[in-house]
């Protein structure tokens, strides 16, 4: 693979994700405008349940295509496979609706049987997405994918707003609901065409048995995921009130930013990572690791330094004493960061079902760590228990991937930056008051790092290097 190339891929992932991300800002204060909060709060919970049926869906088959071109060489094989994951996912889709239509129509059920049917378009529009998102990934057609990731977002966004300005008067959560399920079904369809252009539509059961095999486990993981990423607000809710709620929703969403920049660079990690996983050059999936983790931890250091600052231009005086729990939100993602490199590992060894069980256990940690502390020290609590709870997660992620591969990312590699995060946090509550003071640090950290690596300059930039 050419460095241009792969550069390119890097920049165009990182602002697609930062695009994505900056929609969902924008979207935030224009829409809870334009809908009541009956409707918003209609739309928040619609979205939720799209999110979690779309695993259903889908099985978690998008994991399986990603690992098909590490066990299929030949094109063909690839395309055959990912027909047949389209294949079944519409025939799921299809009798999903039939079983829905025959059980509201037998059983008297106070339903409303329209949002029903729009979550489950919806869902499998989003299934199909993933689906030749991850081929596009593997196969570094990273123009593709960045197109991919971007319309659907944008058209679905500026539809919602004229249909709710200028098209319907009631019930105005059907005006963002419904221009984005259409938005989801018309790239379902044209994904389909592309694929099926190539490959007609069938169902290859070597192929089922062996993507399934792979992604079932992963459909309880990715619902533990959403129960551990929505539970800490659930009981802040709950257990406090819905004013702490919205300060620390804000401040988790500031700190996700540290997950743009992950995002971004994990769409050519991983089939960098699995193509040296196959040719068993695990010396140099090491070294490049150590220059990955060098980057992020400097991204870190920056997002905890100059948070303070970011909150005041994102939100007003309201939410500015959330600024407290940002170090231990953005080392969460740092910790999230690590983690990934080891499942990584298990993902390609095919031993989801450990993925699933770890996911779980840092799930259930999270809810019982939030019902002992979250009523007594609120939302700074439900920072803290996240970090724990991802800091579990890495463990067990990292002692199993060991396992697999017991030379794959020594644990010394991650010592020397934790260290420095650390100090970095140490520093961020001394100088909480002085910006001046933290920005002054951040600029000398980051020459440190720039002069201690300055042989490796074109590493640090992200995989700018790899081939």
């Amino acid at each position: 693979m050419e460095k241009k190339k792969i550069a390119s891929a890097g920049m165009l992932y990182l602002i697609a994700t930062l695009f994505n991300k900056g929609i969902a800002f924008i979207t935030v204060p224009i829409f809870s405008r334009l809908l009541t909060t009956s409707d918003y709060g209609i739309v928040t919970t619609f979205n939720s349940w799209v999110a979690i049926l779309s695993v259903a869906i889908s099985m978690s088959l998008y994991m399986a295509v990603r690992s098909s071109f590490q066990d299929y060489s030949e094109e063909k094989e690839r395309k055959t496979f990912l027909s047949t994951v389209v294949t079944f996912t519409a025939i799921a889709t299809f009798i999903l609706i039939v079983v829905i239509t025959i059980c509201v129509t037998i059983i008297p059920i106070n339903v409303n049987i329209a949002l029903i049917m729009l979550c489950i378009v919806q869902s499998f529009g989003m299934s199909l997405l993933n689906d030749y998102s991850y081929y596009l990934m593997m196969q570094y057609r990273y123009k593709a994918r960045t197109a991919l990731l971007i319309l659907p977002n944008l058209t679905s966004a500026i539809l919602s707003v004229i249909v709710i300005k200028y098209v319907i008067s009631n019930d105005l959560y059907y005006g963002r609901i419904v221009p984005t399920t259409f938005v989801y079904i018309i790239t379902a369809i044209v994904i389909m065409i592309a694929i099926y252009s190539k490959v007609k539509p069938t169902i290859n059961v070597e192929y089922l048995k062996y993507g399934l095999k792979i992604s079932l486990p992963l459909v309880l993981h990715g619902i533990a995921l959403n129960i551990l990423s929505q539970s800490d607000r659930t009981m802040i809710t709950v257990l406090r009130n819905s004013s702490e709620t919205g300060i620390y929703s804000l401040i988790y969403n500031l700190g996700m930013i540290a997950t743009v920049i992950t995002s971004s660079l994990d769409g050519i990690w991983v089939p960098w990572f699995t193509s040296k996983m196959v040719a068993k050059d695990i010396k140099d999936v090491n070294a490049r690791a150590i220059d990955y983790v060098t980057l992020m931890t400097t991204a870190m250091a920056g997002i905890i330094l100059i948070g303070p600052e970011v909150l005041r231009v994102f939100a007003d005086a309201r939410y500015w004493e959330g600024r407290v729990i940002i170090p231990p939100i953005v080392l969460a993602n740092y910790i999230i960061f690590m983690y990934t490199l080891y499942v990584n590992v298990e993902h390609f060894y095919k031993k989801t079902v450990y993925i699933t069980i770890n996911t779980l256990i840092a799930a259930g940690t999270n809810i019982v760590l939030n019902y002992i502390f979250v009523p007594k020290y609120g939302y700074v609590a439900a920072a803290y228990t996240t970090l724990a709870s991802y800091l579990i997660a890495f463990i067990l992620h990292s002692r199993y991937a060991k396992k697999l591969e017991s030379s794959i990312y020594p644990l010394k590699m991650f010592i020397l930056p934790l260290i420095q995060i650390f100090a970095i946090i140490v520093f961020f509550y001394v100088a909480l008051e002085m910006w001046y003071i933290r920005w002054l640090v951040l600029l000398s950290f980051c020459g440190w790092i720039l002069f201690i690596n300055k042989d490796k300059i074109g590493k640090i930039k992200p995989l700018k290097k790899f081939r």
